[in-house]
């Protein structure tokens, strides 16, 4: 990203200055939570503090500082929007962030029957610190993590990666682009981190199978592109991480 765009795949990019901008992430959740209609039951706090994990980890992966988030809950203050607060707030302090401030709204005027949560969070970031689309190598592209939604996110909570994975991961020299994958699945995301470097993928894996298919719900999915002649070191370092792609320059 050489020149400043607007949009970077799901995030917006806004010049506040010569030197840096604000980049902004959003998700939302509905049908999750402890409503008569809810599909699936939840404390609600915990979907919250999934709808934040979200955008939290889609500025961490690009590289801006997380600075403000903004909560927009379909529901009452009590008892829904104060367990959503509390959800923001632990999720907030989990992934390091102690101070940063929260605002938002609640529906008071309407009775609703469904869980209904949308979570905006602002970042901002050194214009000479956005990443750059270009490659000059081969990238191998890796799995973390396994694609869960539903009841299948309450099953496996305490197994999913943690923000200092993401953290270390993105600290390694090697590593040139990270991207969460949500609901359209890996083989979206890796489609759209190709589009990004104008490259074409090699997979190494069935991306027509379920597993790379389905949605990953609120982002139990990471893709890491690492530069090709420094995969052996990156794999000491992180064996957790699969190999499912080789992104490679697009001369057409």
């Amino acid at each position: 990203m050489n020149q400043m765009n607007p949009r970077f795949r799901d995030l917006s990019v806004v010049p506040t200055s010569p030197t840096t901008a604000l980049v902004i992430a959003c998700d939302s959740s509905a049908g999750i939570g402890e409503k008569p209609l809810d599909a699936v039951q939840i404390d609600s706090a915990i979907t919250a503090a999934y709808s934040l994990r979200v955008p939290l980890l889609e500025l961490l992966c690009f590289g801006a500082r997380p600075i403000a988030v903004v909560d927009t809950v379909g529901n009452e203050m009590v008892p829904t929007g104060r367990r959503v607060i509390q959800g923001l707030k632990r999720e907030l302090t989990k992934a390091g962030f102690y101070d940063i401030p929260l605002n938002g709204s609640t529906e008071d005027n309407m009775p609703t029957r469904t869980t209904a949560i949308g979570v905006t969070v602002i970042g901002q970031i050194n214009r000479k610190d956005i990443p750059s689309t270009s490659i000059d190598d081969s990238l191998i592209v890796y799995q973390l993590g396994t694609p869960y939604v539903g009841e299948a996110v309450k099953a496996h909570l305490a197994t999913i990666f943690s923000y200092d994975q993401v953290r270390t991961i993105r600290a390694t020299p090697a590593v040139v682009d990270m991207l969460p994958v949500g609901s359209k699945g890996i083989a979206n995301e890796l489609a759209q981190m190709a589009a990004t470097h104008t490259a074409k993928i090699s997979a190494v894996v069935d991306l027509a199978d379920a597993e790379f298919t389905q949605s990953a719900g609120p982002a139990t999915v990471l893709l890491v592109a690492v530069v090709a002649d420094k995969r052996q070191l990156f794999e000491r370092q992180f064996p957790e991480l699969t190999e499912i792609a080789q992104l490679h320059q697009n001369s057409d």
